[in-house]
C-alpha cells in the first residue's frame, strides 16, 4: 500500500463528497466526517448510492474520490471498470475521481471510457485540486440542466396527460375552449418535441466525438448539424495549434473567409472585451464581424469560448445573417448552446491530452528503434519484455523486420511473444534463457547476479552469442526499473557491440608496430649499407688485382652477388616501410597486363608453365580508348601484377597453366578494413590464377604479414608490398583457394570512395 500522505486531500472537499479507500485515509484539514462519506468497500459505496437513489428524495450532486489502493491486486484494472460502469447505470449525479501514482496511459484511457471523469497524481497540488473542483462544478452544471431538460420533458408530459382528460372529461363544453386546448396540446407538443431534439442531438454530438478516431471525418457533420438545428448560415470551429500558439480555423461549414487572420483578432479582441465587461449568458458571446456599427452590421456571431482549466483551447463561432437571427437563436437555444459548449470543451480537452500522450510514445519508441545499443527488457523469469532493433540484429545477425511506429508503441510491455507479427522462438532466440549472453565477471547463474548487483547496476564486457555460432564481444551495462504491478522489477540490458572498437585498437597498435619498424629499417639500412658499400669496394679491387684465369675470382663473384642481395633485400624493407602516395595518371590496364605477361614468358617458359591473359570481352579492341583505362600508378600495378604472376609461376607444376584475367564490373563490393563496413564502386578486377599447392600450413591470413614467405629464398616482404600498393589506390587485394586452384584478387576502384563524395558535392553544389 502507498504512504497514506500522498494521498491528503487539500481543503476544500466539497459537502456531500464520498471517499472510497482505506480506512486510514481521512481529511485532518477540510471540515468533520459528517460533512462527507467514507468508504472502504467499493461495493459498499455502491450500495448505499444505490439505496440513496430510491425514494422521493431529491437527486444530490456528489464527488466520488477513488483511492487507487480500492481496486489494487490482481484484476483491480477490470474491478474498476466494472465498477465505474454500475455507477454510470444509477443515472445519478456522480463525478468519479481516481487519485493514483502514475498509472499506464493505457489504464487512464480505458478508465475514462469506462465513466472515469478525472484522474490525478498524487501528491496532490493545490492548485490542482481547486482547477478540478472548477471543472467538477461546470460538469455538474451541465448534468443538472440535462435533468432539467429531462424534468421539463416529464411535465410536459403529465401536462399532455392532463389536457387530454380535460378534454374527455369536457367534451361538450365549446368549440372555442376545444379549440383553445387543442392550441395549448401543440404548443405543448413542440415544446416536448424541441427538447426531444436537444436531448437527441446533445447524444448524437457526444457519441461522434468520443468515439470517432478521426475528427476530420466527423466535424464537418457536426457543424453542419448544429448549423441546420440553430438556423445558422456557416459555423467553424478554431483552435489553437498548441498552447500559447495562434488560432486558426480546424473545420469550417458554408464559411469562405478570405481573411481568417482579421476575423480571428477581431473576435478574441471582442471576446476578451465582452468578458471584462458584461456576459450576455455564461459563456455565450454576441460578436460583431467587424467594430464598425453600419445598417446590417450589427453582431450577426454567436462565439462560444472553448475552455479547459482556466486555458483557452479556441472558439466556437456560428453566423447568422441578420442580428435579428442572431438574437432570435441565443434566446431559443441558450441552454443547449451552454451544455454543448461544455461537452465540446471537454472533449477537444481529452482528445489533445491522448494525443500528447500518444506522440510521447511514439517519440520514445522511435527513440529506442533507432539507439545503436541493443536494449532488452527481461522480467523476472528471464523472458523478454522488449527488444529494439539492433538487440534483434545483436542476435540473429540478420537485419530486423520494420514495423510501423504506432503498431510497435501498443507492443511495449505486452511481452515479446504476444506480438502477432514477432519472429519465431528460434529466428529471435531469448537473452537468458537460451544462455546468449556471457560476462566475463560474472560465474554461474547469469540472470540471478544482475538482478543482486549493488543498487541493482552492474558494468562488465562480455559477448553475445548469434544464431550463427559467431561470439560478438559487448560492453554489458543492466539496471532495475519498476515492472508491471506493485513490487515487480524488471532487468533493462544495455549492450554496445565492440568489435568497431576493438578494431581500432588493433589499428592503432599495427601503426604504432609499423612506426617502430619504420625506425628500425632507417637505422638498419644506414648501419648495413655503410658496411656493405665498403666490401663491395674491396672485393672490386680484389678482382681487378687477380689474374684473369684465376679461380679465386668466384669467390669475388659470391661476394659481390650476396652484397647485392642484402642490398635489395634493405630496399625492399624500406620500401615496405615508407608512406607511399601513387602518382596517378590515365592508364590502359589491358595493355599494363600484356606486358607483364610478356615480361614473365622467359620465366615461365623455363619452368614449362603455360600463360593465358582472359578478358570479359574479348570482341573488344585492347587498344580501344576509355575501355580499360583507370586512373592508377602504372609503374607500381605493373609491380602488383609482376610479383603475383612470379609467384605462382614459382608455385605452379609442370604444364599446368598460369592465368591473368581482367573483369570490368559497375557494383564492385569493398570493404573497409577499420570499420568493416561494405562500400560498392564501380571499377575493375584482376585475378592471377595457378594450379599449384596453396598456402601451405599459414593459410591466406598469414601470407600478406611482413617477413613471411613459404620459399626457401625471398624476403617475404612481396605481397606485403602489393597489399600496400593496392590499399593506397583505394582498393583490397585478396587469396582464396578454389577447388585445386589458388586464386589472387585485386580489385581496383575507379575512383577513391573520397573522391566519389567531392564529386557528389560538387555536383549538389552545381
Amino acid at each position: 500500500m502507498l504512504e497514506e500522505t500522498l494521498f491528503s486531500l487539500p481543503s476544500p472537499l466539497p459537502e456531500g463528497a464520498v471517499l472510497i479507500g482505506p480506512v486510514s485515509w481521512s481529511n485532518p484539514q477540510g471540515p468533520s466526517s459528517d460533512s462527507y462519506s467514507h468508504f472502504p468497500d467499493p461495493d459498499e459505496a455502491l450500495r448505499w448510492l444505490v439505496q440513496s437513489s430510491k425514494g422521493d428524495q431529491p437527486l444530490v450532486s456528489r464527488l466520488i474520490l477513488l483511492h487507487q489502493d480500492a481496486f489494487a491486486g490482481e484484476g483491480g484494472a477490470d474491478g474498476l471498470c466494472f465498477w465505474l460502469e454500475n455507477l454510470v447505470s444509477l443515472h445519478q449525479p456522480c463525478l468519479p475521481i481516481l487519485l493514483h501514482a502514475e498509472l499506464s496511459a493505457n489504464h487512464l484511457v480505458r478508465f475514462f471510457r469506462a465513466g472515469l471523469f478525472d484522474a490525478m497524481w498524487v501528491p496532490l497540488e493545490r492548485s490542482a485540486w481547486v482547477n478540478m473542483l472548477i471543472r467538477a462544478e461546470k460538469k455538474l452544471e451541465y448534468q443538472h440542466q440535462s435533468r432539467l431538460i429531462l424534468e421539463h420533458t416529464g411535465e410536459t408530459r403529465e401536462t399532455l396527460l392532463n389536457l387530454r382528460r380535460k378534454i374527455e372529461n369536457h367534451t361538450a363544453r365549446s368549440t372555442s375552449e376545444l379549440l383553445h386546448s387543442q392550441e395549448s396540446l401543440q404548443a405543448a407538443n413542440q415544446q416536448l418535441a424541441a427538447a426531444m431534439d436537444e436531448l437527441s442531438l446533445l447524444y448524437q454530438f457526444g457519441r461522434q466525438l468520443s468515439t470517432a478516431r478521426n475528427w476530420d471525418l466527423v466535424l464537418r457533420g457536426l457543424l453542419k448539424s448544429l448549423g441546420d438545428f440553430v438556423g445558422s448560415g456557416g459555423a467553424a470551429l478554431v483552435l489553437r495549434s498548441a498552447q500559447g500558439g495562434s488560432y486558426s480555423p480546424r473545420q469550417t461549414w458554408q464559411w469562405e473567409e478570405s481573411s481568417w487572420d482579421k476575423v480571428l483578432v477581431n473576435l478574441q479582441d471582442q471576446v476578451n472585451d465582452a468578458m471584462t465587461e458584461t456576459m450576455m449568458a455564461p459563456g455565450v458571446f454576441n460578436i460583431a464581424p467587424d467594430k464598425d456599427h453600419r445598417p446590417g452590421a450589427g453582431p450577426r456571431i454567436i462565439a462560444l469560448p472553448l475552455e479547459h482549466q482556466e486555458i483557452r483551447l479556441g472558439f466556437l463561432l456560428l453566423l447568422f445573417g441578420t442580428p435579428a437571427e442572431r438574437d432570435s437563436a441565443s434566446t431559443q437555444f441558450l441552454p443547449f448552446l451552454q451544455t454543448f459548449q461544455v461537452m465540446l470543451s471537454e472533449e477537444i480537452a481529452s482528445a489533445q491530452m491522448l494525443d500528447r500522450i500518444r506522440y510521447i510514445g511514439k517519440f520514445n519508441a522511435q527513440v529506442l528503434e533507432t539507439i545503436k545499443s541493443a536494449i532488452w527488457v527481461i522480467d523476472e523469469n528471464g523472458h523478454t519484455i522488449y527488444c529494439n532493433r539492433a538487440g534483434q540484429e545483436l542476435l540473429t545477425g540478420k537485419d530486423a523486420p520494420s514495423e510501423p511506429t504506432e503498431e510497435f508503441l501498443f507492443q511495449i510491455g505486452r511481452g515479446r511473444l504476444e506480438k502477432t507479427t514477432c519472429q519465431d522462438q528460434e529466428e529471435l532466440p531469448e537473452l537468458f534463457l537460451d544462455a546468449r549472453l556471457q560476462l566475463d565477471d560474472v560465474q554461474g547463474l547469469l540472470l540471478p547476479a544482475l538482478r543482486k548487483a549493488p543498487e541493482g547496476i552492474f558494468r562488465g564486457e562480455g559477448a553475445v552469442r548469434r544464431s550463427d555460432g559467431r561470439r560478438i564481444p559487448v560492453l554489458t551495462q543492466t539496471t532495475l526499473m519498476a515492472g508491471r504491478g506493485q513490487g515487480v522489477n524488471w532487468l533493462v540490458v544495455v549492450c554496445e557491440d565492440l568489435r568497431d572498437s576493438r578494431k581500432l585498437e588493433i589499428e592503432r597498435l599495427r601503426a604504432d608496430q609499423l612506426e617502430g619498424l619504420v625506425e628500425m629499417s632507417a637505422t638498419l639500412a644506414h648501419e648495413i649499407r655503410n658496411p656493405l658499400m665498403g666490401l663491395s669496394a674491396q672485393a672490386e679491387l680484389l678482382a681487378e688485382q687477380l689474374p684473369p684465369q684465376d679461380k679465386r675470382s668466384r669467390y669475388i663473384e659470391v661476394i659481390t652477388g650476396e652484397v647485392d642481395r642484402i642490398n635489395e633485400t634493405i630496399t625492399r624493407m624500406l620500401n615496405f616501410v615508407r608512406p607511399y602516395e601513387p602518382s596517378r595518371r590515365r592508364v590502359c590496364v589491358a595493355r599494363l597486363a600484356m606486358d607483364s605477361v610478356e615480361l614473365v614468358r622467359p620465366r615461365a617458359d623455363e619452368r614449362s608453365v603455360g600463360l593465358i591473359l582472359d578478358f570479359d570481352n574479348p570482341t573488344a579492341d585492347v587498344s580501344e580508348s576509355g575501355h580499360w583505362e583507370i586512373d592508377i600508378d602504372g609503374a607500381q600495378i605493373k609491380q602488383v601484377l609482376l610479383n603475383l604472376m612470379i609467384n605462382a609461376i614459382d608455385a605452379a607444376p609442370p604444364n599446368s597453366v598460369v592465368s591473368l584475367s581482367l573483369r570490368l564490373y559497375e557494383d564492385l563490393h569493398l570493404v573497409e578494413t577499420i570499420s568493416g563496413t561494405q562500400t560498392s564502386f564501380g571499377g575493375l578486377m584482376l585475378l592471377v590464377t595457378d594450379q599449384g599447392d596453396g598456402f601451405g600450413v599459414g593459410g591466406p591470413e598469414k601470407i600478406f604479414r611482413p617477413f613471411y614467405t613459404t620459399k626457401s629464398s625471398g624476403t617475404g616482404l612481396g605481397l606485403s608490398i602489393c597489399q600496400k600498393i593496392v590499399r593506397a589506390h583505394g582498393g583490397e587485394i585478396r587469396a582464396e583457394r578454389q577447388q585445386d586452384q589458388t586464386v589472387f584478387q585485386v580489385l581496383l576502384p575507379q575512383i577513391l570512395p573520397e573522391d566519389d563524395a567531392k564529386t557528389k558535392i560538387q555536383k549538389e553544389q552545381s
